[in-house]
């Protein structure tokens, strides 16, 4: 009877100890995959390489795969104003919505921009490609907001680069397949023109499959991290006083000297479509829109492994990055000063086939945009997320991000809109904004604290399924 007592005390004494404690948490039980963030990753790239990725695709043959760039120019010039306004705004709203809703909508109009140049492209019909145009850009604004926010708010801060780097793979993913598809359907095209019709309707069916995957994205609450940590989401009382926190943000002394590299950090691509459309045959600008977007995933790569270094000071870290893009973007825009010259000093426009005369030099710079373009995208986030103190403030960073460099885009691709443009104005203007961001960002740079990431707030859950105090991590 003694002996059947103490056992039944053991068993008492070790229920109540710290490892059974732990055991019995609902932290300890298995949590689902579904939950994970590496799952919410998977999600957001899946939607990436859905819609974004086959809108890049099909921006990669130049001109949306049309004969001319200038219509083409001119709706996707109506995108980027409409991403624009929307986006700085889509922060805000995807707060109060939940970023799985503000994901959703941001999935719904890539489909409808595929099928107006698919109309443009059979019937030269222009209505409808502006009409899906203008919902491209509505839906894209909450998108972007959206998926910025997911991949950089979602992982442990010394996570962030690397995840940006799949992310940016996801996105250059979508690119690759579809330049497979565009160089399949149109190898033999050895002239200028545009590219057939049946590409327009591959690429409209992997837009649609966007919604449901975005779909299956997990709220933050719900999301469970390996450190055992969760995201910290501080919401708004009021709409109003959300869009009064993204007023006051934008107004604040660091967006305001970030914005030259906002605005800069994608202004090549109008530029890159019109030399790919005007100077290249179809052929070449389909292998382009297949090759050129492994650019972007090696320098993604290359910038998550410097960034998420904790061997390296954060400073001298984002420094080395960012110098050595702006050192790539500068020269080739210097290059595209000389080969443009000898463009205009030639008795008539170049159509460069594969791998034949003048093809590489002056593909050469299409690769380099792409590979110093993407890694600027990947140090923006990078740089903004480390002074976001959590979900609902990143995402308030991410939209004006991403909103002024669609203006940026706005007026790269209205630039590209009149058949008769003086392609030096395009050059100079690339060049000049893209010197004149080294100084702000620069001393934004110089501003960040400590030896590593800075601290980022953050959730811890109790034992007994409670919530602990917030806490730096």
């Amino acid at each position: 009877m003694s002996a059947a007592v103490d056992r039944t005390q053991t068993r008492e004494r070790d229920s109540q100890s710290p490892t059974a404690a732990r055991l019995s948490s609902p932290s300890a039980d298995r949590k689902p995959v579904f939950r994970s963030v590496p799952f919410q990753i998977l999600v957001a790239c899946g939607v990436s390489f859905t819609a974004p990725g086959m809108w890049d695709a099909l921006g990669g043959l130049g001109a949306g795969g049309a004969a001319e760039p200038y219509a083409v120019s001119a709706a996707n010039a109506l995108v980027y104003g409409l991403f624009a306004v929307v986006c700085v705004a889509a922060g805000a709203i995807n707060n109060r919505i939940g970023l799985p809703y503000g994901l959703a909508l941001g999935a719904i109009g890539y489909p409808l921009y595929g099928a107006g140049l698919y109309t443009n492209n059979v019937s030269a019909n222009t209505w409808f490609m502006l009409f899906g145009s203008a919902l491209c850009g509505i839906s894209a604004g909450f998108f972007w907001a959206a998926e910025a926010a997911i991949i950089i708010g979602y992982p442990s801060p010394g996570d962030r680069a690397f995840y940006l780097a799949i992310w940016q793979t996801a996105k250059a993913a979508g690119p690759i397949v579809g330049g497979a598809i565009n160089l399949g359907l149109n190898a033999n095209r050895k002239t200028t023109g545009s590219v057939s019709s049946s590409t327009y309707i591959v690429f409209i069916v992997i837009m649609c499959l966007g919604l449901p995957i975005a779909l299956c994205l997990s709220p933050p609450s719900k999301v469970w991290r390996r450190d055992g940590t969760r995201i910290s989401t501080k919401l708004s009382s009021s709409w109003g006083a959300e869009f009064k926190a993204v007023g006051k943000l934008f107004i604040s002394r660091r967006i305001l000297l970030l914005l030259p590299a906002f605005f800069i950090s994608y202004f090549y691509n109008g530029f890159m479509s019109t030399w790919l459309a005007t100077y290249f045959t179809v052929r070449s600008r389909a292998f382009s829109s297949f090759f050129t977007n492994f650019a972007g995933i090696f320098s993604s790569f290359l910038v998550a492994m410097l960034l998420d270094n904790q061997r390296i000071f954060i400073k001298t870290r984002g420094r080395v990055v960012f110098t050595s893009i702006i050192v790539i973007l500068v020269g080739t825009w210097i290059w595209a000063t000389i080969l443009q010259k000898q463009i205009y000093d030639g008795d008539e426009p170049p159509a460069y086939d594969w791998f034949q005369g003048g093809f590489g030099r002056s593909y050469a710079l299409v690769f380099f945009w792409q590979f110093g373009g993407q890694a600027f995208q990947q140090f923006l986030y990078w740089l903004v997320g480390q002074y976001a103190t959590d979900l609902s403030d990143l995402s308030r960073h991410t939209g004006i991000l991403r909103g002024t460099e669609a203006l940026g885009q706005t007026v790269a691709w209205a630039m590209q809109s009149e058949g008769n443009a003086n392609h030096f104005v395009s050059i100079g203007l690339n060049f000049g904004i893209t010197v004149l961001c080294l100084f702000p960002t620069w001393i934004i740079l110089s501003e960040l604290e400590g030896s590593h990431e800075s601290p980022a707030l953050e959730e811890e859950h109790t034992s007994d399924g409670g919530k602990a105090s917030p806490r730096e991590v």
